[in-house]
């Protein structure tokens, strides 16, 4: 089952640091429309998470500790993979 996670409307108590906090269970998605002037940074704090952003040919296999940064445009789609995710996710402002 797919379940598509509003991350950056997450309640107040779960930012930190200008993050949100979110768990991406195993496979769940996580997708995100980036314009062309929008940075999202993920920061992975536990497990395997499987990136991709439109347009890019390259995929992203991230594990804890792992942070990457996406330039849009192009609709972002992360999947919590092995025993899914916990990631931080912010915007550059």
């Amino acid at each position: 089952m797919n379940i598509v996670i509003p991350a950056m409307n997450l309640p107040e108590r779960l930012r930190r640091r200008g993050m949100a906090r979110a768990r991406i269970g195993y496979g769940q998605i996580f997708s995100r429309q980036l314009e062309a002037s929008e940075v999202l940074n993920l920061r992975l704090v536990s497990g395997h998470l499987w990136v991709t952003l439109e347009g890019s040919r390259k995929d992203h296999l991230m594990v804890a500790g792992d942070a990457k940064s996406f330039a849009g445009p192009g609709r972002l789609v992360a999947e919590g993979i092995e025993d899914g995710a916990v990631v931080e996710l912010g915007e550059d402002q």
